[in-house]
């Protein structure tokens, strides 16, 4: 597995190499850290810019020497390297150049508003990578828990696979989570007619909710076999929000979700499920999609 981690200095960014040092990868796992010196564009004369210019390369340098030196404990021959351009494109440029298997990042970058839990380059990677994309959050650690949101969908198998491919400890334990939207009868239906629709809405709601189960019945053997606690779960909500409250309320290490779900276009690489938990949860993610195709 090759693991691309990159890294601004910020505070969320040695979050994420802090987070790797832990991380249950592979032990013949490959790592590349990439520190990108985004040079301003200004009106300034010549050597002033030069300066600018050398600066910025120079505080990446120093980024990528402090990253190397902490992860060199699990990685001493990690590969660094230093680009220049725009963050967002200079990574996914990297990662395909150097056949990335998992992009790792944190949340926000420098200069990304504290008000917000997802910076402008971690959603732009996330959305346009083709390899699965850990989005760093939360205090560092070994995982213990992990939510993995399973709706039957192409990526979401891919995302449960990919987590099963890890260095998994026995002792993890992983909550697989089935979310369904409940079916909603109309609020201006006359009254005479309310009590067969509630009675049609549990029905539908039973009969979705055993398919669920039965999806995570079928789904859980991708795992069960490397770890002693799965548990399957059945929510009825908005998928986005019922996966970032469950991760609260088990305080979950991290959550696995599918870039799309079911019904949610092919042409987009990242879906609103996907986005929403991104965007709202304060545990690591990671998204994970189909291997694309050669």
């Amino acid at each position: 597995m090759r693991v691309l981690l990159a890294t601004d200095g910020s505070k969320d960014a040695t979050t994420a190499a802090e987070w790797l040092k832990d991380f249950p990868l592979p032990d013949d796992a490959a790592l590349m850290a990439l520190s990108v010196a985004q040079i301003p564009t200004t009106p300034v004369p010549l050597l002033t810019l030069k300066e600018l210019r050398d600066a910025v390369l120079a505080d990446a340098h120093r980024i990528i020497s402090e990253t190397r030196t902490l992860l060199a404990p699990r990685w001493p021959e990690a590969e660094v390297r230093v680009s220049e351009g725009d963050p967002r494109e200079e990574i996914l440029t990297v990662a395909e150049e150097w056949g990335a298997d998992l992009i790792v990042l944190g949340a926000r970058g420098l200069g990304a508003f504290k008000g917000f839990l997802l910076g402008s380059v971690s959603q732009a990677v996330t959305r346009h990578a083709h390899c699965p994309v850990l989005v760093a959050k939360g205090r560092p650690g070994p995982l213990e828990s992990a939510i993995v949101a399973v709706d039957g969908s192409p990526d979401s198998l891919h995302a449960l696979g990919f987590l099963s491919s890890l260095s998994l400890k026995r002792g993890l334990k992983v909550v697989l989570l089935g979310v369904v939207k409940p079916f909603r009868f109309p609020t201006t239906a006359p009254g005479f007619i309310r009590g067969p629709l509630k009675a049609a809405q549990a029905e539908l709601h039973q009969e979705w909710r055993k398919e669920m189960e039965t999806i995570l019945a079928r789904t859980a053997s991708a795992i069960e076999e490397k770890i002693d606690s799965v548990e399957r779960l059945v929510t009825f909500g908005n998928p986005g929000e019922e996966i970032v409250s469950t991760a609260i309320e088990r305080d979950a290490g991290l959550i696995v979700v599918g870039a799309r779900g079911l019904g949610e276009a092919s042409r987009l690489l990242l879906g609103s499920v996907s986005e929403k938990v991104l965007s709202s949860s304060r545990s690591p993610v990671l998204v994970v999609k189909q291997p694309k195709k050669k």
